[in-house]
């Protein structure tokens, strides 16, 4: 699992979260970093903030998207930002869900434990907690 986020409490509270199963977590707190680390293997979740001090998180969405490695990849936008308009650009670059912060870290390991063990699943939100099979 990979981490996107610049803030060092919820780095932790995450790597915490998606690590208690055992899961390897590793953190990016920049876009760029979280760029550098489409070198490795892909992860089978992200999650994502939208407000990274360098390029924009749904920037950095574009590109996971844009690479065949990564096209797979579960990820979940985890941002401060509860405006309509970046919940519809989420999805629409390919986002497998949108939370936003602050939220209770059992919805949030609610959300990545549907995200992961429902394949069929095509979307999640913390607003409706809409479940959308294909």
């Amino acid at each position: 699992m990979l981490v996107v986020d610049d803030d060092p409490f919820i780095q932790k509270m995450a790597e915490a979260l998606l690590g208690r199963d055992g899961r390897r977590v590793s953190v990016a707190a920049t876009g760029a970093a979280a760029l550098a680390k489409m070198a490795e293997p892909a992860p089978e979740l992200v999650l994502l903030d939208l407000g990274l001090p360098d390029i924009s998180g749904l920037e950095v969405l574009r590109h996971f998207r844009a690479t065949s490695a990564w096209q797979q990849v579960r990820i979940l936008v985890f941002t401060a930002s509860h405006e309509t308009e970046n919940i519809v650009r989420a999805k629409q670059a390919g986002a497998s869900g949108y939370v936003c912060k602050p939220v209770k870290p059992d919805t949030l390991a609610d959300m990545v434990c549907d995200l992961l063990d429902q394949p069929s699943l095509t979307w999640v939100d913390d607003y409706t907690r809409a479940h959308r099979p294909i």
